[in-house]
């Protein structure tokens, strides 16, 4: 923009009076043609939408946060259920998100888990409940599987494609990896791991495609089984299953927008620890206290009253093992590289060639170098630059 007006001031110098004009002409389209952008179309604002835990504590915590397009329809819950045999789903953190046309629809379902014995004496067990801590009672599958059979006769489609993703595999396994050496740790040496991402293309009853990802851990327990042979018992926990559902050849479009949400999901890591801490002792037969209280940093509660970018937010420090937010992010190559004015990295939508921040965790994208959202929109607080 400096240089732009730089110029203008020596052709003001040497043109004619006619020329002049001209200019000025020129100088009041290109302000009409900035004026006259409207946001979704022209550029996009990105909102750090924020999910609170209003349940498990003595006061509302943030539980996570995401960017979405700011003009989208949003809906974050989290669910507490102390009654919940099952302890995955004691804690439900779901996300319904909507574009203002109906065009696109996101929906992420909370986590869930389904067990299974090749022991036909302990499945029959599990089967009547018996087994205090079973959740839903299926055979095990892998996260291809679990789309084909499980996620696409939930969402009501049919499957055009599932595939295992290769190239978060080596991620997943690093986690199982972790996992097999903590239980080692802890003298469990009959415990195995092993994790699965996949992607699948699915058919809606609408007319509309979906993106569905999804992610796998099973949990291998191989004990003496009842008929005097050794049996394998199976833990599957569905951590991801998120669908996008769009138009007909909006695919690129859709890939887009859920790398961004996944490259910008965070964990509050206060949250995250006690949500362990209080699995990991109903686990050793606790009990679940619904609204507790709890001591958090001070730091932190300060940090939750302000209107800013949280520390946690800056930086991937998510509680999930392994990080698949930000690896469903990476894979699905939708998002540009940029820094704020602190020098901190943000992953946004690519396809623009300019980017503004905001302190409260918004983003505006365009392709005019000349659009400025601090002239066009106002408002308080102050729009900054910046670079790639």
């Amino acid at each position: 923009m400096y240089k732009i007006i730089i110029a203008a001031f020596y052709i003001s110098i040497l043109a004619s009076c006619d020329a002049q004009q001209k200019g000025q002409n020129n100088t009041a389209t290109a302000k009409g043609n900035t004026s006259n952008m409207k946001e979704g179309k022209d550029y996009i604002i990105l909102k750090r939408f924020r999910t609170i835990d209003k349940q498990g504590f003595n006061q509302p915590v943030e539980a996570a946060s995401f960017l979405l397009p700011a003009n989208w329809q949003v809906n974050g819950m989290m669910q507490w259920n102390g009654a919940n045999k099952c302890i995955p789903e004691i804690v439900q953190a779901s996300v319904k998100a909507t574009s203002p046309d109906g065009t696109y629809e996101l929906q992420m379902l909370p986590t869930t888990q389904f067990d299974w014995s090749d022991d036909p004496v302990y499945l029959d067990a599990m089967q009547r409940g018996f087994n205090m801590q079973s959740c839903h009672i299926a055979q095990p599958l892998d996260a291809a599987g679990y789309i084909i059979q499980s996620l696409a006769p939930y969402m009501k489609a049919q499957v055009t494609s599932a595939k295992i993703i290769t190239a978060l595999q080596q991620q997943m396994d690093a986690g199982a990896i972790q996992m097999n050496e903590a239980a080692r740790r802890a003298g469990n040496n009959a415990y195995h791991h092993k994790g699965s991402a996949a992607e699948g293309i699915l058919q809606l009853a609408d007319g509309k495609e979906g993106l569905a990802l999804c992610t796998v851990m099973q949990t291998i327990l191989t004990m003496p089984g009842t008929q005097g042979n050794m049996a394998n018992n199976y833990q599957c926990y569905v951590n991801m299953r998120t669908v996008l559902k769009y138009n007909k050849g909006n695919e690129a479009m859709a890939r887009k927008i859920l790398s961004t949400f996944f490259s910008s999901t965070r964990i509050n890591p206060f949250w995250g620890s006690e949500v362990q801490n209080t699995l990991a002792a109903i686990g050793r037969n606790g009990a679940v206290q619904i609204g507790r209280t709890i001591q958090i940093a001070q730091a932190a509660q300060q940090e939750m009253g302000n209107n800013i970018v949280r520390n946690w937010e800056v930086k991937n420090n998510t509680t999930m093992q392994p990080n698949t937010t930000d690896g469903f992010g990476q894979y699905l190559r939708g998002v540009d590289s940029w820094k704020d004015t602190d020098g901190n990295k943000v992953e946004l939508t690519s396809g623009y060639s300019s980017a503004w921040s905001k302190s409260d965790g918004s983003y505006l994208l365009s392709n005019n170098p000349a659009y400025d959202p601090n002239v066009e929109l106002g408002g308080t607080q102050s729009w900054n630059r910046m670079n790639q």
